[in-house]
């Protein structure tokens, strides 16, 4: 049985491998950042937390067992707590296959590596509440709304949003009502 500090660990070591040999050189590394892996926790059939790398910040999923082999590049609608996102199947040797999630690309807007932690951090806890006005939304009675998907029978359909997503949205810097601190 895996446990996510261990998992952690797997994952930082497979994209520090990157970072060092495919990404070596490339002009979209951010020198100042590193690899790390924040809030790996189980939701669900899937482990989800936020990776940083010198070249992205992304949204993780890796299925907690083997859901069948999947196209590389493949799309998805992720169901969670704040609403549906796009999810792109990946797969690293070191790590079997994943659904990822962009959510920053490149990484020059961080000045540090502490900068991109806290805003994976951020990111992951608004990712992961429930979003006003749809409650219930991504779930089913008697299961987790996750697990319908990858058992290819959503729950329900997620509504399409207008407008997309913005990124100041997304981390709750639009105008509106100042929201409570919540409690780590």
């Amino acid at each position: 049985m895996t446990d996510a500090p261990a998992l952690s660990a797997r994952i930082e070591a497979a994209f520090t491998r990157i970072a060092e040999t495919r990404m070596a050189g490339v002009p979209v590394m951010n020198p100042a950042l590193s690899v790390a892996m924040r809030g790996l926790h189980r939701h669900g059939g899937h482990w989800v937390g936020v990776l940083v790398t010198p070249w992205f910040m992304n949204l993780l999923l890796l299925p907690v067992t083997d859901d069948g082999a999947r196209r590389v590049g493949g799309k998805t609608a992720l169901a969670l707590p704040s609403g549906g996102y796009e999810g792109i199947w990946g797969h690293e040797d070191a790590l079997g296959g994943y659904w990822s999630c962009s959510l920053f690309s490149p990484m020059f807007d961080f000045a540090d590596q502490e900068t991109a932690v806290a805003t994976a951090d951020a990111a992951l806890a608004e990712i992961m509440t429930v979003a006003e006005g749809t409650v219930g939304e991504g779930t089913a009675a008697g299961g987790d709304g996750m697990a319908l998907i990858w058992a290819g029978t959503p729950p329900a359909p997620v509504p399409a949003r207008t407008e997309p997503l913005s990124r100041r949205a997304l981390f709750g810097l639009g105008e509106g009502p100042a929201r409570e601190e919540r409690a780590p």
